[in-house]
């Protein structure tokens, strides 16, 4: 995999010779992860976080729905475009929707909830802050050869890449680091 930075934030690779490329906008926080197993549905926190979010959510009376749609996801999404991926970075969305929903609950639990509840959901918010404000960086990813799971969205121009609901995650996604072309260190 090739790493590059440049003022213009422009991949330096010539795409000529594959079939299908994706672009993915994250955070720096996650490229070790991505750069040893992949691309996987990862939701940022651990299980149980998200079940002690959701617990105080139901308990506060708070709609949890698009957080509780984003946490039940399993698909790894992938711009057509550069820019696409590269803009949604630069704009803060690490995480996309999902840590946006994530985001507005705590909030609600902020504003209605208890002084531990209200404690703990400050620290969430916090560690959300850290990874928007996070160096960015756009992954060039070879897409070509994929069975069926990967999907070219109708009516937006993106991919996605679905998991089983039904089996459990891979180790090493199909998305593997060897498909890795080329990772560009966003300058804001």
């Amino acid at each position: 995999m090739k790493t590059t930075s440049n003022p213009e934030n422009v991949f330096v690779t010539d795409f000529y010779c594959y079939d299908i490329i994706g672009f993915h906008g994250t955070t720096e926080l996650a490229c070790e992860i991505i750069e040893r197993n992949g691309f996987l549905p990862h939701k940022i926190f651990p299980e149980s976080d998200h079940n002690d979010i959701r617990n105080a959510a139901r308990l506060l009376d708070i709609d949890a729905s698009y957080y509780d749609q984003w946490l039940e996801m399993r698909s790894v999404t992938f711009a057509q475009e550069a820019t696409a991926a590269i803009n949604h970075i630069t704009a803060g969305n690490s995480g996309g929707q999902g840590l946006k929903s994530m985001a507005a609950v705590l909030e609600e639990i902020v504003l209605r909830g208890d002084d531990q509840k209200r404690n703990s959901a400050r620290k969430f918010i916090e560690q959300i802050e850290r990874i928007r404000q996070a160096n960015a960086v756009a992954y060039a990813v070879n897409l070509s050869g994929l069975n069926q799971r990967l999907v070219k969205d109708p009516f937006q121009p993106f991919y996605q890449f679905y998991y089983s609901p039904h089996h459990p995650l891979p180790a090493v996604s199909e998305i593997a680091p060897s498909r890795l072309i080329e990772r560009l260190s966003i300058r804001r």
